[in-house]
C-alpha cells in the first residue's frame, strides 16, 4: 500500500536526542522523515498539516499507566486507553499490572500484549506483577513473565512490605536485566489516609498520610538497591525528602530511575479543600514546599521521567464522598 507523503508545516520541532529545539517544516515520505527544512515546497499528492502554535515531537512513552483490563473494562479497556494515548500524542505505554486478575504470569503479559496489537494504536509494554496476586508473601513467575514480553516488574497499587522479599525481587530482575518498580509506600503508616497529612486534613476532619510513608520506602529500595547493584525504579515521586534521597543516591551511583506525575508538579493539598474528590489520588497532594522540590528534582536531573500515572476510574467510584475517620 503506497502512503502519501505529510508535510507538517511551521510547527516546533522540539528533539532532545537531536538537540532540537526550532520552527521548521517536517517532510515525512513513506513512514520515515526525510527532510527538516526552514521552508519545504509542495509537491503533488502530498497531505500538508498546519502545524503553527503546535509542537512536533517524536512519539511520546509514558511509562506509567493503568490499562485497567483485564476484569476493569467498565473503567477502560486496552483498546480505548491505546486510542485515548495516540490522541495525546504518545506512541507507547507501560502496563501496570495490578488489574483483576493481577498480571503476575505469562499468560497476563501474553493477553496485553493480544490486546494491544489487536487494537493496533500505541505500543504496550507491560510490566509483571513482583509478587504473587501482588500479596506481598512470594515472588510471581518472574523469568516467564520475561520470556513472555514483561519490560519490568512492580507491585504499583500494592506495595511491598517485606524487605526481604523486596531485596530477593532486585536480585531475580537483575539476572534478567529488569528493573524494579516500587511505589513507595508503607501501609501502616499511611492507613487508610485520603490526602496529605497536615492542617489541612486536620481542619477537614480527614485522616492523612503523611510524608514519611513515602519517604521510608525510597530509603529502603535505594539502600537494597546499593546492597544487589539493581536497577530500581521509583515511581510518582512526591516528597520533597524523597527527591534529596534519590539525588545524594546518584551521587553515591546507585543505579535508580525516578518519576513524577504532572498533577505533583503543580497541584497541592489546597485542591482538597471544600472535599473536592477529584484532587483524592495516591499519593496524594502534598504541599507547596513538595512541589518545589519536585520541580527542582526534574531541573538537575533527580527526576529524570514525567509519567502520568493514567488510571481511569467508573463516574460512580469518583462521586463517593471522602472517607471520613471512624
Amino acid at each position: 500500500m503506497t502512503v502519501r507523503p505529510l508535510l507538517i508545516r511551521g510547527g516546533r520541532i522540539v528533539d532532545p536526542s537531536q538537540s532540537m529545539d526550532k520552527t521548521a517544516d517536517l517532510l515525512i515520505i513513506d513512514g520515515k522523515i526525510e527532510t527538516i527544512s526552514d521552508k519545504i515546497g509542495g509537491m503533488e499528492g502530498i497531505i500538508e498539516i498546519d502545524a503553527k502554535g503546535q509542537l512536533v515531537t517524536p512519539g511520546l512513552i509514558d511509562v506509567h499507566v493503568h490499562l485497567r483490563e483485564p476484569g476493569g473494562e467498565h473503567k477502560e479497556t486496552i483498546e480505548t486507553g491505546v486510542k485515548a494515548a495516540v490522541s495525546g500524542g504518545f506512541t507507547a505505554v507501560c502496563a501496570m499490572p495490578n488489574t483483576d486478575p493481577v498480571i503476575d504470569g505469562p499468560a497476563g503479559i501474553r493477553l496485553v500484549l493480544a490486546q494491544a496489537e489487536k487494537a493496533a494504536r500505541a505500543r504496550v509494554h507491560p510490566l509483571g506483577a513482583i509478587s504473587k496476586r501482588q500479596e506481598g508473601k512470594s515472588l510471581a513467575a518472574i523469568g516467564e513473565m520475561v520470556e513472555a514480553g514483561a519490560v519490568g516488574i512492580t507491585d504499583d497499587g500494592n506495595p511491598v512490605m517485606d524487605g526481604g522479599l523486596m531485596r530477593m525481587a532486585m536480585e531475580y530482575a537483575k539476572s534478567f536485566n529488569i528493573p524494579v518498580a516500587d511505589h513507595p509506600e508503607d501501609l501502616d503508616l499511611s492507613r487508610a489516609g485520603t490526602m496529605n497529612e497536615g492542617l489541612i486534613s486536620t481542619r477537614l476532619g480527614l485522616l492523612g498520610k503523611p510524608n514519611i510513608s513515602e519517604d521510608i520506602h525510597i530509603i529502603r529500595d535505594l539502600l537494597l538497591a546499593e546492597l544487589t547493584h539493581s536497577r530500581v525504579h521509583l515511581q510518582h515521586v512526591s516528597t520533597a525528602f524523597g527527591v534529596e534521597m534519590i539525588r545524594q543516591a546518584k551521587n553515591r551511583g546507585v543505579q535508580v530511575t525516578a518519576e513524577a506525575t504532572p498533577h505533583h508538579l503543580i497541584l497541592t493539598e489546597n485542591e482538597v479543600d471544600g472535599y473536592n474528590t477529584n484532587a483524592k489520588m495516591n499519593p496524594p497532594l502534598r504541599t507547596l514546599e513538595d512541589c518545589a522540590a519536585v520541580v527542582e528534582g526534574f531541573s538537575d536531573g533527580t527526576l529524570c521521567v514525567y509519567a502520568t500515572d493514567h488510571a481511569p476510574h467508573h463516574y460512580d467510584e469518583k462521586e463517593q464522598a471522602l472517607r471520613m475517620p471512624q
